[in-house]
């Protein structure tokens, strides 16, 4: 889909990229990825042209882009930044429009893409196309901008670090949904990022640069097993079974938890932390409320009382995680497990930190 050959960029005497050859395959996630000032950037620009090469040579879908117009191969592509780049004078409507208005598209069909695709980045229609970008969180920034990157249904996305200017956890949730999309949607992807972890849990290929060359393209399990040369082995670090955490999903570890009903009577809460110390506590729709204590149970009269009450967003974790995420929360919070929940905040389950432990095993034997 997307092939680079010995393509350099100078200026002047700088060298940004040095006879970079690269290929993506049609549907694939490429992370690039390397130290501040490597080429990673200006390689992503110089797909869509925004940048020019020096020399070298770029096909898309086996076209040199040197012979398309700089405007239609941009149309052709989505663009996602991290500073999001939505106009602060039109609507979040007006902002998902801007290419398929470029070309021409009919107003309902424009009306339906922008209601298809905020439900498909989680934000209801109803409530989010009218609003402004100063209107939005960062979270919901980024999501209007990718919805935007998506909004000519192209079939390559180039996006340069879209999850890098929110707080930790929201960037988590990006993620989850970005994979979630991905899966539905099949695009072929380059992505800039800072982050490994991230390009491990993102990436089917990870290509690593260096002072403007390509170190190692290869997939985040071979980048982490068998890394090319002690650069890539520093970069990557020592803590590779930590980083593996971030390839598996908890979806697969997921086991039953004990759990009460909000409602339910101190006699009931009782009966529930007879196994163990603690339970969490649902509501009437299976939400996750809390937790109880055995010892909390004293004195009260009713569960209500003596819960534990959490945002379900700081202690939970989503059955779209990963196990890094989940030993992550499980440190933060001082548990030995956390609770799984569907994208309705519905109680699915728990992992724990046995579970952690024998799928770090497992990697490593």
């Amino acid at each position: 889909m997307i092939r680079l050959e010995k393509v350099t960029k100078s200026y002047g005497v700088t060298v940004a990229v040095s006879e970079l050859s690269l290929e993506v395959n049609q549907g694939e996630v490429c992370m690039l990825i390397g130290p501040s000032g490597c080429g990673k950037t200006t390689t992503l620009r110089m797909v869509n042209r925004l940048t020019e090469p020096t020399s070298g040579r770029i096909f898309v879908d086996g076209q040199d882009t040197a012979h398309v117009r700089p405007e239609q191969l941009r149309r052709s592509m989505g663009y996602a930044i991290q500073g999001v780049g939505l106009f602060p004078h039109m609507t979040v409507s007006k902002n998902i429009a801007v290419v398929p208005h470029l070309l021409s598209w009919e107003k309902e069909r424009i009306a339906q893409r922008i209601e298809e695709l905020l439900s498909l980045v989680g934000l209801n229609p109803a409530e989010y196309a009218g609003k402004y970008p100063g209107q939005l969180s960062g979270g919901e920034a980024q999501r209007i901008g990718v919805a935007r990157a998506l909004a000519a249904d192209p079939p390559i996305l180039l996006m340069d670090e879209p999850f890098g200017a929110v707080d930790p956890m929201t960037r988590e949730r990006l993620q989850a949904q970005f994979l979630r999309i991905q899966r539905s949607l099949k695009k072929t992807v380059i992505m800039v990022t800072h982050d490994l972890d991230e390009a491990i849990r993102l990436a089917d290929r990870i290509a690593i640069m260096e002072a403007g060359r390509l170190v190692q393209h290869d997939t985040p399990e071979a980048v982490l097993s068998r890394p090319r040369n002690k650069f890539v082995h520093d970069f990557v670090g020592t803590d590779r079974a930590l980083k593996r955490l971030s390839r598996i999903s908890v979806s697969g570890f997921v086991r039953q938890s004990p759990s009460i009903s909000i409602s339910a009577s101190v006699e009931e809460a009782a009966a529930a932390c007879v196994r163990r110390r603690w339970v969490w506590v649902v509501d009437e729709n299976q939400r996750l409320r809390g937790w109880i204590d055995r010892d909390s149970l004293h004195e009260v009269a009713s569960v209500r009382e003596s819960i534990v009450a959490t945002d379900p967003e700081v202690i939970a974790v989503a059955e779209t995680a990963t196990l890094r995420e989940a030993l992550s929360r499980m440190l933060g919070q001082g548990l030995r497990s956390v609770p799984v929940v569907d994208d309705r905040g519905r109680l699915l389950g728990e992992v724990t930190v046995t579970d952690v432990e024998n799928a770090t095993a497992a990697r490593e034997a």
